[in-house]
């Protein structure tokens, strides 16, 4: 849930404030259903398009269609639908909101990314957690929306819609408070932060510099850029990380092939379900200021076991594109069948687990 409280002391009791629905500061969650469902206002600003100039927002932005050469190639979608090319892969934007991205999302961004993986790593301070997390809420977002990855009611109705009880409207929600934070100006606290891990990549087996990949259920990410790959979960405030440092993470390596960077993200996103009590997201506003924050307030954490068929199935979904390209050397079994047997693996700390070498 992400729900918004005014605080006029600083203290810890919050009443409901009056910024409730001021499209500059905070939307609700109804309308936030509203914009996806009926799409013809903007889902920034939240303002009607046909009163706007308005511009086609590429749910990849153009630097990276760009320098990977990205245009004419087509996307691979969860839904198995094909045909559709990255430089057609748009929604509506105002041109207002379209330009106010570019400068304070899309442009810090990219020179933080340009430099690869050492660069990265070397600026990622606060402001530029927050930002990239913006950033990435934003893609995410755009891809479930031009996917139709959110199941929308042909009865536009707000209540309608809702009706829909495999959909996380608040989750949702909540990334969509992230994604306008360069629009409202909020202050995203620490404490909302998802989950995230950076990898160099080294992997000369692929020609390719650029991988995409999202599991919608979870909301985890995983973006490769050259011999970068950025992972995170945008909703889980970082709570996964612990089990992903004892349980996944190797300690010692320093740089990994695309096949170890998917496993990792298969490994996120199956570990997000494990954690019991999601965190509750508001936007609190400065009454003198009319300012907004995002906050998180998190449950007592507690973790269930691994699920194995959910396991199994996100790993299938983020090795979908290689299935037909893996075998196990020495072995009739399919890779299809070693995931759903939970024995796939590519992390060579966790060979001595798997029922023999993957091979690609």
């Amino acid at each position: 849930m992400h729900i918004i409280l005014i605080d006029p002391t600083g203290d810890k009791d919050m009443t409901p404030s009056p910024y409730l629905n001021d499209p500059k500061v905070y939307i609700d969650t109804d309308t936030f259903i509203d914009l996806v469902s009926k799409k013809t206002r903007c889902l920034i600003c939240c303002e009607p398009l046909d009163s706007k100039v308005v511009n086609r927002e590429h749910v990849l932005p153009k630097w990276i269609l760009r320098k990977y050469d990205l245009y004419d190639k087509e996307v691979s979608l969860p839904h198995e639908y094909h045909g559709r090319r990255y430089g057609r892969h748009t929604i509506p934007c105002c041109k207002d909101c379209n330009s106010m991205l570019g400068r304070k999302l899309e442009q810090p961004v990219r020179r933080l990314m340009e430099g690869g993986h050492s660069k990265l790593l070397r600026h990622l301070d606060g402001d530029a957690q927050r930002l990239l997390f913006a950033w990435l809420s934003w893609i995410f977002l755009k891809f479930l929306i031009k996917d139709g990855a959110i199941p929308i009611n042909p009865d536009h109705r707000v209540e309608a819609v809702m009706q829909d009880k495999n959909t996380d409207w608040a989750t949702l929600h909540h990334i969509h408070c992230l994604a306008r934070s360069p629009y409202t100006g909020a202050h995203i606290a620490p404490e909302v932060l998802g989950s995230i891990v950076i990898l160099a990549i080294d992997d000369d087996r692929y020609r390719e510099d650029f991988d995409f990949v999202t599991v919608h259920e979870t909301q985890t990410i995983m973006i490769r850029l050259g011999d970068l790959a950025i992972i995170a979960n945008l909703s889980d405030s970082g709570r996964s990380m612990d089990i992903m440092h004892r349980f996944v993470l190797p300690t010692r390596q320093e740089r990994f092939t695309i096949l170890q960077a998917l496993e990792i993200c298969a490994d996120m996103s199956a570990t997000t379900t494990r954690i019991k009590g999601k965190p509750v997201y508001s936007t609190r506003v400065e009454q003198a200021t009319g300012r907004p924050s995002i906050h998180a307030d998190l449950p007592v954490y507690e973790a269930n076991p691994v699920d194995p068929g959910t396991r199994a199935a996100i790993f299938e979904l983020v090795y979908r594109e290689h299935l037909p390209h893996l075998k196990i050397a020495g072995s009739d079994m399919s890779a299809l069948q070693a995931i759903k047997e939970n024995r796939l693996t590519f992390l060579e700390h966790r060979m001595s687990r798997a029922a023999g070498e993957i091979e690609e």
